[in-house]
């Protein structure tokens, strides 16, 4: 492994031991000198801790490269530096690059958009995050998320069902699946298109990295949407990170007053780009891929109800918004009893038609 490649190495497998990069504070040394360097002499040209000196010095004695890129192929992991031909170009010029990225499946060219949002999202958020991710990934996009519960996986699941591509960033060890539920789309998301992290083989989900990962996110994007998010959310440090890169940042709008999406709504107040309709959005931030999104919903929020559905069911559904209701609210808005009322939306549960949100409310599912 040549020098420059081997102290970018160097410097990832630090920071994951330490939680903070050198790289934004080199300035002028370049980092193949940092791994010959002792601990006092790199205190001199770079502000660090005793405790990290401590590791600094553990790990230069102990690093061995070539072992190192053999652990990773045995592995099935690849590696990429900014010194390799393969490293994102959208990364190169951040302040804090990844020194270091491990990728398992093959990174995708071409446009890019970042979905993010609360790992507890409504029924709503999360149907929204899928309709993105498909119609995005039907114009070509490779949709970009972090692979958690919640919004991240709906983006994916999305993308996925659209026959797109999709990356995963980790915030934790390349070969770590967290969490473990969602195992099987881990897989998937490899499969058709690649998972990616700054942190080396086995290395732990801790809660310092996922704010740190988040960073990528937003590099390796050309636009951000944050689809739903409560005021303190990782999705808001993505979009700060996404701002700082000079990345477009839109959000999707959330009903008044609910907390899960004060914090979406405050990056709308703040300027953010308003996902109000999904073709005038697609057209917007991908212009050569310009054309109808062929969903047979159009996109619209007030989309005709499915034919052929019994008299009770489609009641329910023209009484049900895209937001959680109540089923009292329901019931009145419907003019059923509650006992007809129950029984249709048990069916239209089990079409797909119906969801409910952790309160129990009700909601209309978005149908592609």
């Amino acid at each position: 492994m040549d020098s420059a490649r081997s102290a970018y190495l160097f410097l990832s497998l630090l920071q994951a031991r330490t939680g903070s990069s050198l790289i934004s504070r080199l300035g002028d040394l370049p980092p193949e000198e940092v791994p010959r360097m002792s601990a006092e002499q790199l205190s001199r040209a770079v502000k660090m801790t005793d405790r990290a000196m401590g590791i600094f010095d553990k790990l230069r004695r102990e690093f061995d490269p070539d072992r190192v890129e053999k652990e990773l192929s045995e592995a099935g992991v690849g590696l990429l530096t900014p010194v390799d031909a393969g490293y994102p170009e959208r990364l190169i010029g951040m302040v804090d690059l990844p020194p270091a990225l491990f990728v398992r499946g093959s990174l995708p060219g071409g446009p890019a958009v970042a979905l993010v949002g609360s790992r507890k999202a409504s029924v709503t958020g999360l149907g929204s995050a899928r309709r993105l991710g498909r119609a995005l990934a039907e114009r070509g996009a490779c949709v970009v998320s972090g692979l958690a519960l919640g919004i991240d996986a709906a983006a994916h699941e999305g993308a996925l069902a659209g026959g797109g591509t999709t990356v995963g960033v980790l915030g934790c060890g390349i070969d770590v699946v967290y969490p473990r539920s969602n195992r099987g789309l881990f897989s998937r998301v490899e499969g058709s298109g690649s998972i990616i992290s700054e942190y080396y083989l086995g290395e732990a989900p801790l809660a310092w990295r996922f704010p740190a990962r988040n960073r990528v996110i937003a590099g390796l994007s050309e636009t951000l949407v944050v689809v739903e998010a409560p005021e303190k959310s990782g999705a808001l440090i993505t979009a700060r990170h996404a701002l700082e890169a000079g990345r477009d940042v839109w959000a999707v709008p959330g009903p008044l007053g609910v907390a899960e999406c004060r914090g979406s709504n405050r990056l709308l107040a703040d300027g953010a780009g308003v996902v109000w309709d999904l073709d005038a959005f697609l057209d917007e931030v991908l212009p050569e891929a310009a054309g109808p999104y062929p969903g047979p919903q159009g996109g619209g929020a007030n989309a005709a109800l499915p034919e052929g559905l019994p008299e009770n069911e489609a009641r329910v559904l023209a009484a049900l918004g895209f937001e959680a209701t109540p089923v009292d609210v329901v019931a009145g808005n419907s003019g059923l009893e509650v006992r007809e009322l129950l029984s249709a939306v048990s069916m239209l549960e089990l079409k797909g038609y119906v969801g409910r949100d952790a309160a129990g409310t009700l909601v209309r599912k978005p149908v592609d």
